[in-house]
Parts: structure tokens; C-alpha cells; sequence
């Protein structure tokens, strides 16, 4: 079935999150995971990846605004036993990926639309694009970290239109999570697609100002609506 196709009348710029939009995160997660599993068996609680995994995806169909500390409070709610948790072991974020269709279609949309990114990331995060390769295609790159904003925070989208120069009409906002992505990009007049891609893809619109304009299951989708 073709996706639903969004109205681009005066459209401008395309927005873009990256965990889970452009960026495949699971290699770093599932690292991490282990490694919280490794540190709650030496506080004597025994658990596998696959059942933080139901946990996690089940705290973000709640949307719970951040889903590993909700487990962590399930499963130890012990500060102390938490930060040792956190403390012990890292992201691996080196093991994160572009999906293989990002390049692909941000060269596609390139020549049509000015793109740029607004993101949830640590630090180093137009580093990490231009080592994938991914960086000369934006414009704006805003980052939750450099800023010292995240989203939700409407705020965060206000500076991207800002250093844009995009009124919020001619913007459209793309990512995997209804609460960070769509609503607060919708609440301030932009046009919004949703991505199915990680455990975001879990959530499900409650009132109408958290239904996007469009839902696509991939990347290779969203190109047939954003693509003549």
C-alpha cells in the first residue's frame, strides 16, 4: 500500500531527528543493554537483553518520557544501585549506523528541499555525521546537548526555524516518536511524518494533536511522499 501522501504546498525545509529516523541505533543499544545486564547480575538481579527489551518497549508504549530510567526504577529503585548501573560500562555509540537508504535519499531531497537536523544527541554530533558521510546535506544542525535544549522542548524547533529562516508552515518534522517529534513540531504549525523504526514505533496517537500527517515504515517509504 502506498503511504499516505503529505500536501508540501510552499514547503521549504524537511527536518530531520536521527536516532531511529536516519541513524539505526541498534548495534550501540543492544551493546548497552548487555552491559546493564552484566551490572544488575552483580547486584543479584538476573535478567536477559530480550526482557529489558519487552520492558523498554513497553515503558515507551506508556510514554514514559525516558524509557531506561523507568526500567531502572523498576527494577532497582536504589540510587545507588542505579548509578552503579549507569556508571558501569558505556554507550557504544561507535556502533551505531545510518539506515542503508539515508544517503540515498537525502541526495534525492537535496535537490528539492534545504535540510537540516534537530536531534536528542551528545555531544559530537556533526562529527558523527560527517563520518557517515551525512553531514554536507544539512544546512542547520541543532543539538539537544550544544544547545542545552531537548526535545520536547518546543523551544528547540523554534531555534531551528530561527537559524533556518523557515516559518513553521513551510517545515516539515520527521521522526520516530510521537511526544519528542510530532506533537511539539505540530503544536507550533509544522507539518509532521512519523517513522516506524524502533521502540517509538510502539506509541500510538491519543488526541489529534498527536497524529501525524503522514506514517511511513521506513526510509524508502517516506521517499515516495516526499519525492515527485
Amino acid at each position: 500500500m502506498r503511504p499516505m501522501t503529505l500536501i508540501l504546498k510552499n514547503i521549504r525545509w524537511i527536518f530531520f531527528d536521527l536516532g531511529y529516523t536516519l541513524i539505526n541505533e541498534d548495534g550501540a543499544a543492544f551493546g548497552r543493554l548487555q552491559q546493564v545486564c552484566d551490572s544488575l547480575g552483580e547486584l543479584g538481579v538476573n535478567t536477559e537483553v530480550a526482557d529489558l527489551v519487552k520492558s523498554l518497549e513497553e515503558a515507551s508504549e506508556r510514554y514514559d518520557p525516558s524509557p531506561f530510567v523507568s526500567v531502572l526504577n523498576q527494577l532497582i529503585p536504589d540510587p545507588e544501585h542505579q548509578d552503579f548501573v549507569r556508571k558501569s560500562g558505556r554507550y557504544p555509540k561507535e556502533l551505531e549506523k545510518p539506515y542503508p537508504d539515508a544517503e540515498r535519499l537525502l541526495v534525492s531531497l537535496a535537490g528539492k528541499y534545504r535540510l537540516g537536523v534537530i536531534a536528542n544527541q551528545p555531544d559530537g554530533t556533526e562529527a558523527r555525521l560527517r563520518d557517515y558521510g551525512l553531514r554536507s546535506f544539512f544546512s542547520v544542525c541543532i543539538s539537544s546537548t550544544e544547545l542545552g535544549i531537548s526535545k520536547p522542548d518546543p523551544e528547540i524547533f523554534r531555534v531551528a526555524l530561527r537559524e533556518a529562516g523557515c516559518k513553521p508552515e513551510e517545515g516539515v518534522m520527521i521522526g520516530d516518536r510521537i511526544d519528542n517529534d510530532i506533537k511539539p513540531a505540530k503544536a507550533l504549525g509544522m507539518q509532521t511524518v512519523r517513522i516506524l523504526q524502533g521502540v517509538g514505533r510502539l506509541q500510538r496517537p491519543r488526541t489529534a494533536d498527536e497524529q501525524p500527517d503522514a506514517t511511513v515504515k521506513d526510509l524508502a517509504e517516506l521517499g515516495e511522499i516526499l519525492i515527485d
